[in-house]
């Protein structure tokens, strides 16, 4: 079968939510079938993954090259004309004319656009060709959790994207074939909000290649006086750091929760890791105890000597990778009930959630303090992703669901398809 894939930004490398997601459901789409990619180049020096990316896609790989201010300039302008900011950003003439090329050349059996604003460069052919849309989560609820947390006039500009860009998933949910959520709870969301059409969950998965070792040793309290011979005990957060839901959970643990840690472990660490963290970011590193990192090489080797993974998010869409990943290493992971809406997760037996700054420190000294209990949490959560987030089977899942909608498995003939979903 023939798949066209549209992403906004280049699927490679898998460092961040959205571009692990990408990477992995592209390369086990193109296990199975011929793959053909377009994508923008938001960063020039993404040009070099052009030719890992065409060893994975037997079919066209086509990098479009995004001009920032061009893209700035169309985003004013659907503003200005009643559209979200989105929409204008990442639509452009000249992406349109590579897929429609495309489409007419290539004759895909799928079109798979991965996220919302992609799915406009797929309304036209989507009359003859069954076209999947991958939302991964409500983007228009992230712009009206951001309202809610800036002031005028952002909180203003923030509030009409949410209203417009809600206003176009619906939309595009009307037309397209499928209509999928990295979560049952965003799949219910979207329904909730007034998505059509066949709305279902396909989650993220983790790489399973890397474990912590076993820590059995009890992390007692300490003292100020005696800290220079008790070990460091370190909690770790990772995320892109430009990303203000990250900034805002990192801001929000160093100045209400650490300090109740440190009061009773004062040899505990804060380390934060994840590229491009902003003034606001790197000034947390003037208070004692606390590491900014910034981007390293890699992630993992700062995981594995993790005692405490926390995710304190009081603004999350989708699944944060960084839990799945926490949990698959073997590392115990402390969170917000709005971290882990995405992810299939038992309070108490795989995570620790807290939804106060007391509670949730509250949970990280009860977690350091019992070796049984942090032994119990990370063998269940490792279990968990074994189970539920492996890529292979969702690989399988995602297969599965574009041969139920190929075409020769429509009734009738494609102009019937599109008069049937339009």
């Amino acid at each position: 079968m023939k798949i066209l894939f549209l992403s906004h930004r280049t699927p490679f490398p898998p460092n961040k939510g959205d571009k692990i997601r990408s990477y992995y459901l592209l390369s086990q789409l193109a296990k199975r079938h011929d793959v053909s990619l377009v994508y923008w180049l938001d960063d020039p020096q993404d040009v070099n993954h052009t030719k890992l990316l065409s060893r994975i896609c037997r079919g066209s790989v086509v990098p479009v090259p995004m001009h920032p201010m061009r893209a700035k300039t169309r985003a004013i302008w659907s503003l200005a004309k009643g559209y979200s900011f989105s929409q204008g950003y990442y639509y452009s003439l000249l992406f349109q004319n590579v897929v429609n090329h495309l489409v007419d050349e290539e004759r895909p059996d799928i079109i798979y656009a991965f996220s919302s604003i992609m799915a406009s460069y797929a309304k036209r052919a989507s009359k003859t060709t069954p076209t999947i849309v991958d939302f991964v989560d409500v983007d228009s609820e992230k712009w009206k959790q951001l309202s809610q947390f800036t002031k005028f006039p952002f909180s203003e500009v923030y509030r009409w994207e949410h209203q417009r860009l809600a206003q176009f998933e619906v939309e595009v949910s009307r037309w397209a074939r499928c209509s999928i959520f990295v979560s049952a709870a965003e799949a219910d969301l979207f329904r909730a909000i007034g998505g059509e059409g066949k709305i279902i969950a396909v989650p993220n998965g983790v790489e399973l290649d890397l474990r912590r070792l076993q820590v059995n040793e009890e992390l007692r309290p300490g003292t100020r006086l005696v800290k220079t011979v008790t070990r460091s005990i370190r909690i770790l957060f990772v995320g892109t750091m430009n990303y203000f839901p990250n900034a805002d959970a990192v801001g929000y643990f160093a100045r209400e929760i650490f300090p109740r840690i440190r009061s009773t472990f004062p040899q505990a660490v804060f380390d934060i890791v994840g590229r491009l963290p902003p003034r606001a970011v790197r000034r947390l590193g003037a208070i004692d105890g606390i590491r900014i990192h910034g981007e390293v090489a890699d992630i993992r080797s700062y995981l594995v000597q993790a005692d405490v993974s926390v995710a304190p998010m009081r603004i999350a869409r989708g699944v944060p990778n960084k839990i799945l990943e926490a949990m698959a290493v073997g590392v115990p992971v402390v969170a917000t009930p709005e971290a882990v809406k995405g992810i299939s997760v038992t309070d108490g037996e795989n995570v620790l959630l807290a939804d106060t700054a007391e509670a949730f420190a509250g949970q990280v000294i009860r977690l350091l303090s019992d070796s049984h209990l942090r032994s119990h949490i990370t063998k269940q959560a490792r279990r968990n992703v074994q189970e539920t987030y492996n890529w292979n089977e969702i690989g399988n899942q995602l297969v599965d669901l574009i041969e139920d909608i190929r075409p020769s498995k429509l009734s009738g003939n494609p102009k019937s398809f599109g008069a049937a979903t339009s």
